[in-house]
């Protein structure tokens, strides 16, 4: 229904997330990828500083605490129709009180905070972020510079200027809840790099072709790589250095070693494993084995590290991983993610278990007590209705709770999922089950869904 709301009214909010010169994230419909994207890419970023930093001496680098986490939806009127008129008209007729609505029945009625992900919060984000710069302009006519979602760089040619610009930005996202991270701002004189020095040192590194080289080559890479993130713990070297890996042409007699590199990194930065399995899955594709045995046991570490946590990415990352290898679960880590209360981490288990996959018994009793009526309503829905429509959980009694809805019988009669499991089934009996993954491929959630 919000996504149907934006799309009827995509003029007006085009309009209305279109007026800022400072947003570089400012939503454009595209035709291929995602449906609405920001207007340029990260990849536009030092383009972009060279066009503003032109005729400046300083740079302002700053971004919001907590950003999509702590946006008020009832500001979401106040950017669209100003704070007064949105104060004095609660109806519906307004069309940001439609949007406030609409995302907090997404959220069971919660008024801190937008989903992070969907479309249609970037057209959110950028309706109040276009308003606060626009502020920030009206304040600081000789601004330049750009945003990226929260992520400012403004330029200016005194420190004064800077500091001063600052201040009413601060001034600027308070009238909409927000406020700035202290910790990720600075001021800096010019001329300073375009990008970090570990960038571009890592996009430069060369690997050479022969055997006994490029082995050299890429303990060398990952040696540096390991120093450097030691010395950036705030950046994200290592995934960054791992993704820089997809276009080296790896020597088959460097293929252990190469792997073995890359799964050093996962212990540490749990978030490179998306990463890593994209380097180590797009490899085997094209016919090269994996370490699976060492590849097995660091997805159990993973796993029972953080299970117990709650850390629920890194539990559905490794079981995706898993599935897809085809890698057996053994019991200790079976019972600790059984009891995690999470549908994706469910559906995740219950296909492991499907493909049998698992070593012993997987307790279900935590997730069966969601697959009821009032299940398909609550934040286990998506469980509910899946593991109904796949039958891979039983139904109460016998009775078919999902047929008897009228919502969510409309959606299984029509064959509606959101789980695939296509996506890691077999393509072969002789090959490792793993769709192909494009060149761009960029992981940002859990591939099966």
């Amino acid at each position: 229904m919000l996504a149907r709301e934006i799309q009827s009214n995509w003029r007006v909010l085009e309009t209305a997330t279109h007026i800022s010169k400072l947003a570089a994230t400012s939503p454009v419909q595209k035709s291929k990828g995602r449906a609405i994207d920001g207007k340029y890419s990260h990849n536009d970023r030092v383009s972009l500083a060279v066009k503003s930093r032109v005729g400046s001496r300083y740079v302002l680098f700053t971004d919001i605490s907590r950003f999509y986490h702590s946006i008020y939806t009832h500001s979401i009127p106040w950017a669209l129709h100003t704070k007064a008129k949105a104060k004095t008209n609660k109806k519906f007729t307004l069309l940001g009180n439609k949007l406030d609505f609409l995302i907090r029945q997404g959220q069971d009625g919660q008024t801190i905070g937008i989903p992070i992900g969907p479309d249609t919060s970037l057209v959110l984000a950028e309706l109040i972020m276009n308003k606060c710069d626009e502020s920030l302009l009206t304040k600081s006519s000789s601004v330049k510079g750009h945003r990226f979602i929260d992520d400012y760089e403004l330029s200016f040619k005194t420190r004064t200027e800077a500091e001063e610009a600052f201040h009413q930005l601060e001034t600027c996202l308070s009238d909409y809840e927000l406020a700035l991270n202290p910790k990720k701002t600075k001021v800096i004189e010019l001329p300073s790099a375009l990008e970090s020095n570990w960038v571009r040192e890592l996009k430069n590194f060369s690997f050479r072709s022969s055997v006994k080289s490029q082995a050299y080559d890429l303990e060398d890479y990952f040696s540096y790589v390991f120093e450097i993130s030691k010395a950036n713990k705030d950046e994200p070297v290592l995934q960054f250095a791992i993704a820089r890996l997809r276009s080296v042409t790896i020597h088959s007699n460097n293929w252990d070693l190469f792997q073995r590199l890359i799964l050093l990194c996962i212990a540490p930065e749990p978030a490179t494993l998306p990463y890593a399995l994209e380097q180590i899955i797009s490899r085997i594709n094209l016919g090269m084995p994996p370490l699976s045995n060492e590849i097995q046991d660091v997805l159990k570490s993973l796993i029972e590290t953080h299970a117990p946590l709650k850390h629920s990415s890194e539990v559905a990352n490794a079981l995706w991983g898993c599935l897809v290898l085809q890698l057996k679960i053994t019991g200790k880590s079976v019972d600790l993610f059984s009891q995690c209360d999470d549908s994706c981490i469910a559906l995740l288990a219950l296909d492991c278990r499907s493909k049998g996959l698992l070593t012993k018994t997987l307790d279900t009793t935590l997730w069966e007590s969601f697959m009821n009526a009032s299940g398909l309503y609550d934040e286990h829905w998506l469980l509910a209705y899946e593991a109904n429509y796949k039958g891979w959980l039983p139904n109460p009694g016998g009775i078919d709770f999902v047929a008897t809805d009228v919502n969510f019988s409309y959606l299984k009669a029509n064959g509606v999922y959101f789980y695939d499991e296509s996506l890691t089934s077999s393509r072969d009996d002789n090959q490792v089950p793993m769709p192909t993954i494009p060149s761009s491929f960029i992981p940002t959630s859990y591939q099966s869904f």
